[in-house]
């Protein structure tokens, strides 16, 4: 039988004083199989009424939960998951573009923020520490026709705005004090919250087009000449804190920094990792993967994921391959494989371009379960759950069962 949202949940949606609101829709629903080996479920792609989504049913054979469903009114153009929160960017009779905050624990929509046009890059939250949260609540970053917009992540209030006199290339990478941002014109820029302007610029030998990794006072930035430079937030470069290391390929994904090393991809078709020695970097290994590493390293445990493409012929040819995170040695490589949701204790969930999502061992690469997303328009991940956007307006969170 098609599961339906309840007369009783719709209506307590509707009345949500949020400016974006929800509504109820109707579902159709085809059964997934199981086998003895495998598990495996589909979406339903969408009838007159809207896209049905998943239902406890297909998913609970696999060892997922479905945790909230969550209909807006409008349609969804684009959806970012930050903080542990779900952002979308739909319209109303009022604005053509808003950015909605759907909160990730509850599914309950909590602030719409008008903006000038759909957005160009991720948003991102800082989250200030402990001992400072009760005066200083968390700040989302977006950009909009060459400013940056600070908003209260808690109400949706907009604290500032900054003309940036640059052309901006990335998302904001925010710090306690600075905010870092690429350039189209080869360059890093910090900008100082406090007074709102350019602090420091550093420029690159390439094009800045991942967002810069920010850890402590340091931030990490890629650049398309194949190098990975330390600046200082505060400062820049400053020639006895500050290094760079070069690779022999364009660096297009953001560093990742886990515990007190540093992974990066490169175009030379390595996966390099290195610490952070105060004024030089040093190399603990530098895997050859045989085709450029197009994304940023995912570090789970003993093991670093990151995907390869290939992209000389027409059809670009991917793979995902896993590597021991102590020395660099290769453990397995998956074919078809483009994007890397999440990794957990002892699995990684994958998606490709079909739509295809696959739960599979991080020892091996073995499947466990797969899910067809085809009916979906955008997957993204908070922690070990899995977030299904639907352009209609359907939005599902599936969390994989503890």
């Amino acid at each position: 039988m098609n599961s339906r949202i309840s007369l009783s949940l719709t209506i307590l949606f509707l009345v949500i004083p949020v400016l974006a609101g929800c509504s109820g829709g109707g579902e159709t629903r085809d059964e997934g199989s199981t086998s003895s080996m495998q598990s495996n479920a589909a979406a339903v792609s969408r009838d007159g009424n809207g896209a049905s989504g998943f239902s406890k049913e297909d998913v609970a054979p696999m060892g997922l939960d479905l945790r909230w469903n969550y209909r807006h009114s409008g349609p969804i153009h684009q959806s970012y998951v930050a903080n542990g929160n779900i952002y979308i960017v739909s319209s109303t009779k009022d604005y053509p573009h808003v950015l909605v905050k759907i909160d990730g624990e509850s599914g309950l929509p909590r602030w719409t923020y008008p903006l000038e046009e759909r957005l160009e890059h991720a948003p991102s939250v800082y989250v200030y520490p402990e001992e400072l949260r009760s005066s200083q609540p968390d700040e989302l970053f977006i950009v909009q026709r060459g400013r940056v917009h600070c908003v209260d992540d808690q109400y949706g209030a907009r604290n500032y705005v900054v003309k940036c006199d640059f052309p901006i290339s990335t998302g904001v990478s925010p710090g306690m004090e600075n905010l870092i941002i690429g350039g189209f014109d080869m360059r890093a820029y910090g900008i100082s919250k406090k007074d709102r302007f350019v602090n420091w610029t550093f420029l690159t030998g390439g094009g800045v087009t991942a967002d810069a990794a920010n850890y402590l006072n340091a931030s990490y930035v890629g650049s398309e000449d194949g190098t990975v430079y330390k600046l200082l937030q505060g400062a820049g470069f400053v020639k006895s804190d500050c290094w760079d290391y070069r690779t022999y390929g364009a660096i297009e994904a953001s560093p990742t920094v886990s515990g007190d090393r540093i992974y990066v991809g490169s175009r030379d078709t390595k996966v390099h990792c290195f610490s952070d020695a105060g004024e030089e970097a040093y190399l603990h290994w530098s895997t050859p993967t045989g085709k450029p590493v197009v994304s940023s390293p995912v570090v789970s445990g003993n093991s670093v994921f990151a995907v390869l493409t290939d992209d000389r012929y027409s059809v670009p040819v991917n793979e995902v391959i896993c590597l021991d995170s102590a020395d660099g040695k290769e453990k397995w490589r998956l074919d078809g494989y483009d994007r890397i949701l999440f990794s957990g204790r002892d699995s990684v969930v994958l998606l490709n371009s079909a739509g295809m999502l696959m739960n599979c061992s991080s020892n091996d690469g073995r499947e466990r379960w797969s899910l067809d997303t085809t009916a979906c328009d955008s997957v993204q991940a908070i922690g070990q759950s899995m977030v299904f956007v639907y352009g209609e307006g359907l939005v599902q969170r599936i969390q994989v069962r503890r």
